[in-house]
């Protein structure tokens, strides 16, 4: 088992923030990486009986233009591709940002050697002092979309001279081609858990060719692996109530009355770091919001009609209203997060919504937190729609844009502070 602050350093970069002194025991904390692990390779999904038998699917087609391993192990979501977009344009690679971005392009390097005429490889970190060799077997095809990487993988093949043994023995000498990955420790981390969770999963009966040196070596599986759903994030943020320990909170500060604690001594624990923003919010206005699923974002898209599952454009919008979905997940519990507001300018809409908008009818308002797991719509029929107008156009970034403090109260509502701001994002 990791050491506790190192799960917790995980799994907040695959989207579960869970308390810092979170009571949570460490056997938890550990089934809760495994699990979130097994979601971001959506293991249910595409595997919903196991143990997992590769010779019941077909070869993948060895057609390396039309059937790339390395285009079909990609998975990503709408909201995910806007995060990315935009961090482009603000200098910043979100694709190396943390330890699980860094574990999809260890993936992206697999596809690429599986493509490359099967190519071994051996991740090792900048210092070298750790590596995993591995060697793809086969690919078998779950669907057109899904590759199924089978390979054989050993951590403990640290010394040069036991590299190039194996490299050798199964055909590849020091001058020939093979694959030399780098990543991180928290990568490879990943990496091995993924690996270890998966090769225990496989038939018994599946017992494919491996060369002498690789007796020490485990066979295992990988699947594609992606962000987290909207719903995975609150299934594995739960517990999140107290913002020290993560226990059930039901008592409100008495200065603020917006952050929840447990009792005393967590409130006393915790007030180092809530004084600036308890002192700031004394006296706040917060205004109820009532929302709706966002018909469109920014870029024209239905973030939340679309559901993970294929690569690339790969959604496939659900039928019917978009509030016959049901609210959007609750990922933040009763804590406080930031959202941004964003009001659509009359430049960016067509002829029909500019001549509403000087109707009376009003612009789209947009309401969306970091990881657009909220991304919702202010409803203009109702009275808090210019209420929240009159800020954004008052406070915003060209009258158009700001960010606010928010809290869950219901299913279709949210509080936003109206007086006091986020110094930053």
């Amino acid at each position: 088992m990791l050491p506790r602050q190192e799960i917790l350093n995980l799994l907040s970069t695959i989207g579960v923030n869970l308390p810092r002194n979170t009571k949570l025991p460490d056997a938890e904390l550990d089934a809760r990486l495994s699990k979130a692990l097994d979601s971001t390779q959506y293991l249910t999904r595409v595997l919903p009986d196991l143990p997992l038998d590769p010779t019941a699917y077909p070869s993948w087609p060895d057609d390396k233009f039309n059937h790339s391993v390395l285009k079909t192990i990609m998975r990503h979501n709408m909201r995910e591709a806007t995060l990315i977009i935009e961090s482009h344009g603000k200098g910043i690679d979100k694709l190396y940002s943390n330890s699980f971005m860094g574990l999809r392009q260890c993936l992206k390097e697999i596809g690429t050697c599986c493509d490359a005429r099967m190519l071994p490889m051996i991740f090792k970190d900048e210092a070298k002092s750790s590596s995993i060799c591995m060697r793809p077997l086969e690919v078998r095809m779950f669907d057109a979309n899904t590759p199924i990487v089978i390979l054989l993988y050993n951590p403990a093949l640290s010394g040069a001279t036991v590299r190039f043994d194996w490299l050798e023995s199964i055909g590849i000498d020091s001058t020939a081609m093979f694959g030399t990955i780098t990543a991180t420790l928290q990568e490879q981390e990943l990496l091995l858990r993924l690996l270890e969770q998966n090769s225990k999963r496989l038939a018994q009966t599946y017992n494919p060719k491996r060369a002498a040196t690789e007796s020490g070596f485990t066979l295992s599986f990988l699947l594609p692996v992606g962000p987290l759903s909207a719903t995975d994030v609150a299934v594995y943020n739960t517990n999140n109530g107290c913002p020290v320990c993560g226990d059930p909170a039901n008592s409100k500060c008495s200065r603020c009355g917006v952050v929840r604690y447990c009792d005393a001594v967590c409130q006393k624990d915790d007030w180092k770091k809530h004084k600036p923003l308890c002192n700031s919010w004394q006296g706040a206005t917060w205004q109820r919001v009532t929302f709706a699923l966002a018909a469109q974002n920014m870029l024209g898209t239905d973030f939340s009609r679309y559901d993970i599952l294929q690569h690339d454009v790969m959604q496939t919008p659900l039928d019917g209203l978009k509030d016959s979905q049901g609210p959007p997940e609750n990922t933040h519990g009763a804590a406080p997060f930031i959202v941004k507001i964003q009001v659509s300018s009359s430049d960016a809409m067509g002829p029909a919504r500019q001549e509403k908008q000087k109707q009376g009818e009003g612009a789209d308002i947009l309401i969306y937190d970091q990881t657009r797991s909220l991304n919702v719509t202010v409803l203009r029929e109702l009275s808090n729609y210019r209420a929240v107008l009159h800020v954004v156009q008052k406070r915003g970034d060209r009258g158009l844009e700001m960010f606010c403090w928010a809290i869950r109260t219901g299913e279709w509502t949210i509080d936003i502070c109206l007086d006091q701001f986020p110094k930053s994002k």
